[in-house]
């Protein structure tokens, strides 16, 4: 060992023995504790003339930030996933604590994001004592008021009087124990010989295929809940042709879901991009048979939302 060497390993050793606490106290820290968070109305009034029908979600993580009296006091404790108990190193009052509901985009876990569309979550003018847990259990976030009025959403429920989509998809009407929720559906009937079906949504306020997005600093997401025996990718349009043909670009695929109901949000807004952000766009699905099986692809309660950014 050079003396060089020696000299930085004795620093280093007097460095940690300073930080230490000369009466070897050791101050243990407060947990928070979280279930889960799911969303619901806010109001009666709110989104969809308070349909639960919209409220699905899948919420799997959360960013918490905790905010002390004194300055200098905000202390960003990361992204946990739920259920999640969560050690914070404070004794005694909080002024809040700031949750902010995370999903995976387009479903990539390793693109855990805030959802801008739902709202932040605060617990105000508490109180953390060392060794003890604060259990918040399952809370409930509300979109924002932003979203009130959705470009889009379709539940595949009687009393909403319309389908938007074409005719490929079937619309099972009554059906509670099959449905993700509600009573009905939509269905697409894949055959072991068609490698490929594709269906589409449209716009019924329009008349049409096309939706608008004339803002560019909008957030656009598509939100739906799928049950698939096979692999499902989503496309975008361009509401223009070049060369006869239509412009297209694939935005994500949808792996099969193993008989469950899986709820995606869908980041429309990269793909927009490359479309040069032009105002009128179509929205479409092609179910992919790679394996040759007969199967369906349910879907349910698709959303297209558009807010402003709001951090």
């Amino acid at each position: 060992m050079t003396k060089r060497l020696k000299l930085y390993t004795i620093l280093l050793i007097a460095a940690l023995l300073a930080s230490c606490d000369r009466n070897n106290e050791f101050t243990a820290p407060s947990f928070l504790h979280i279930d889960a968070i799911n969303v619901g109305p806010a109001q009666m009034n709110d989104i969809a003339n308070g349909d639960r029908n919209f409220y699905t979600s899948n919420i799997v993580a959360c960013f918490i930030v905790a905010h002390y009296p004194g300055e200098m006091s905000v202390d960003t404790i990361g992204v946990y996933r739920l259920p999640s108990t969560v050690p914070l190193l404070h004794d005694g009052d909080v002024d809040y604590i700031e949750i902010s509901p995370a999903v995976m985009v387009s479903g990539v876990s390793g693109m855990l994001s805030f959802y801008t569309y739902y709202n932040r979550l605060y617990i105000r003018d508490t109180v953390l004592h060392s060794g003890d847990t604060l259990n918040l259990g399952t809370m409930t976030t509300q979109y924002n008021t932003l979203t009130d009025a959705p470009l889009l959403f379709e539940p595949f429920e009687s009393t909403q009087g319309g389908v938007a989509t074409d005719t490929v998809v079937e619309w099972v009407k009554q059906d509670r124990e099959g449905a993700c929720t509600g009573d009905g559906y939509g269905r697409v009937h894949v055959n072991a010989d068609q490698a490929t079906v594709n269906f589409k949504i449209s716009n019924p306020a329009e008349n049409s295929d096309h939706f608008i997005f004339p803002d560019i600093t909008n957030l656009y997401y598509l939100e739906l809940d799928i049950k698939s025996d096979v692999e499902v990718r989503v496309w975008m349009h361009a509401a223009y042709t070049e060369g006869g043909n239509e412009d297209q670009l694939p935005v994500m695929n949808m792996l099969p879901t193993d008989g469950e109901w899986r709820h995606f949000y869908i980041n429309l807004g990269r793909t927009w991009k490359e479309f040069n952000r032009t105002s009128e766009v179509n929205i479409s699905f092609s179910a992919l048979n790679l394996d040759g099986i007969e199967g369906d692809v349910l879907i349910d309660n698709i959303k297209l939302l558009s807010t402003s950014v709001t951090l």
